[in-house]
């Protein structure tokens, strides 16, 4: 068996553009696949993935991004696509998630990447990436 959850433990402010984002809290990860550290799912065997991304943005002030995109790829290329707007108005925030299936094989990566830069995100469990092997 293969999932993992991961979540960030703290709120990630100002993203560079293509930052992999690092959700650092991790709650499940049988087969091992997910690193903490890097953020990046490494497949411990191939077969059909299940992946789930959301991220919760917000717009604190002008220093950061008023609306951003966030990239799930695989072996770098983008196979997914999430997008969320604050409408430019300081205290708002905005989710965008997405669902997506892939075929991988053993050793192949999946990671999320902020495109956009200048990105806060809200941590805890409004933010996560999540996987698990469907067969």
């Amino acid at each position: 068996m293969v999932s993992f959850y991961a979540y960030s433990s703290s709120d990630i402010q100002g993203t560079r553009e293509n930052q992999a984002v690092v959700f650092d809290k991790v709650d499940t990860n049988l087969g091992g696949g997910y690193n903490g550290t890097t953020g990046v799912f490494t497949a411990p065997a191939a077969g059909q993935y299940q992946f789930a991304v959301k991220y919760m943005m917000l717009y604190l002030n002008s220093s950061y991004a008023y609306s951003g995109e966030v990239h799930l790829l695989k072996n770098g290329n983008i196979t997914l696509r999430l997008f969320a707007d604050t409408h430019r108005q300081e205290g708002n925030y905005d989710t965008a998630s997405g669902l997506t299936v892939m075929g991988l094989n053993k050793g192949d990566k999946v990671s999320v990447v902020a495109y956009t830069g200048k990105l806060f995100f809200w941590g805890g469990f409004y933010s996560y990436f999540a996987g698990f092997l469907i067969g």
